[in-house]
């Protein structure tokens, strides 16, 4: 699917209660704008949908419950609210405000080539695991460009999601199984010598056939 158009919008524009400093980011549903929260100078990051190119507002407030109940898994940015905006040349648009994370993609560590591979790759599926036990999937995760390392309060890194299919309103992502292949897509970053645990891992998941919230902690514990 293509990126949507861009909303263009130049420093300083204002979207509610926020003033943008950079655009960051656009995907196939919303732009993702760096923002300062007005008066309070928080800095935020501020998705941006046109009402017209939205599935529904349902969908909207769908997005927007998903990532709150994720949140106590401790591996997704911190929703804050959603609210709606008009500009001079749309019919409206939408934006949901999360907290702005600082830290590097996956994909820009590995190419980089400073941290273990290993290591990367079993703080993402352990991260993965985390998140199916409280009975949720993430998805859209394989280009690594989407998941970050970041430190948390207690200066410990940890991964974060910062964007992922959420689902459909009334179905939330749990399709544990498709995270758990993404995992056998990204291991091909290791080329053809693959660590061992690395091949154990996938040899599991493809020896599979059903896949519950608790299938990926319990193959990562077997290994």
């Amino acid at each position: 699917m293509s990126k949507i158009k861009s909303f263009s919008l130049k420093p300083n524009t204002r979207i509610g209660n926020y003033r943008i400093i950079e655009n960051i980011g656009r995907g196939w549903e919303g732009e993702v704008y760096k923002v300062v929260e007005v008066p309070t100078d928080a800095v935020r990051a501020l998705k941006l949908f046109r009402t017209d190119e939205l599935d529904s507002i349902r969908h909207l407030v769908h997005i927007a419950w998903y990532y709150e109940q994720v949140r106590t898994t401790n591996h997704f940015p911190v929703y804050y609210h959603y609210g709606q905006w008009f500009l001079d040349d749309d019919n409206g648009c939408w934006f949901l405000v999360f907290e702005f994370i600082e830290g590097e993609s996956l994909k820009d560590r590995i190419k980089k080539n400073t941290h273990s591979k290993e290591d990367i790759f079993f703080s993402l599926a352990s991260a993965l695991a985390d998140i199916h036990e409280y009975k949720y999937a993430v998805g859209d995760f394989e280009t690594l460009e989407n998941v970050f390392m970041s430190i948390d309060r207690n200066n410990s890194q940890k991964i974060v999601f910062i964007d992922c299919n959420p689902g459909e309103p009334d179905h939330p992502n749990s399709d544990y199984k498709e995270d758990c292949l993404e995992l056998v897509t990204i291991s091909k970053f290791f080329g053809k010598s693959k660590p061992s645990r690395v091949k154990s891992l996938i040899k599991e998941i493809k020896s599979r056939k059903r896949f519950g919230n608790k299938t990926l902690r319990k193959i990562i514990e077997g290994l």
